[in-house]
């Protein structure tokens, strides 16, 4: 399948609608995270907000990770979008199979090494406090729940493009 300049662009261009959606949600989550500290109205959990503002804590900082990864993609599509050569380059990053490789493997063992990690997570949580087990366990739920949307994506993407070639 060759791919055009203009097909390039479509993409980057769904692809950077797609990331700003991401970034405007990653950022509503952050001002209401922070609206709630400063006005001191975190629910409670187990009836300490000490609690509450620990696992705050921890959800604030994986949304931060998430628009600093978020905003660097918006970057990069925005600078493919305005220059031809930079469309193509970005294509070919991403489209290297070397890379794609080492991706797949890294994210094999990460998932084979994933339940032993947990059980340490969540047992040397235990030991420190309740709220680090509770945040512990909240990660790797969310980092299992995202991995699965992740993989479901991948696959109806696939299969939109597996059909698209059979007709």
């Amino acid at each position: 399948m060759k791919t055009t300049i203009e097909s390039l662009r479509e993409d980057a261009a769904r692809r950077l609608r797609r990331e700003t959606l991401s970034a405007a949600a990653i950022c509503i989550v952050l001002v209401m995270g922070g609206a709630l500290t400063a006005t001191e109205n975190l629910p409670a959990l187990n009836g300490t907000t000490s609690t509450s503002a620990f696992l705050l804590g921890a959800v604030m900082g994986l949304c931060a990770v998430a628009a600093v990864v978020t905003i660097k993609n918006i970057v990069d599509l925005r600078r493919a979008l305005s220059d031809d050569r930079a469309l193509r380059h970005l294509h070919a990053k991403e489209n290297d199979e070397l890379q794609a490789h080492m991706e797949r493997e890294i994210a094999r063992s990460f998932v084979q090494i994933m339940p032993a990690l947990a059980v340490i997570a969540i047992f040397v949580g235990a030991l420190v406090s309740l709220e680090a087990m509770a945040a512990a366990a909240a990660t790797l739920v969310f980092l299992s729940v995202a991995l699965l949307v992740v993989k479901l994506s991948y696959k109806i993407r696939l299969q939109g493009e597996i059909g698209d070639e059979a007709e």
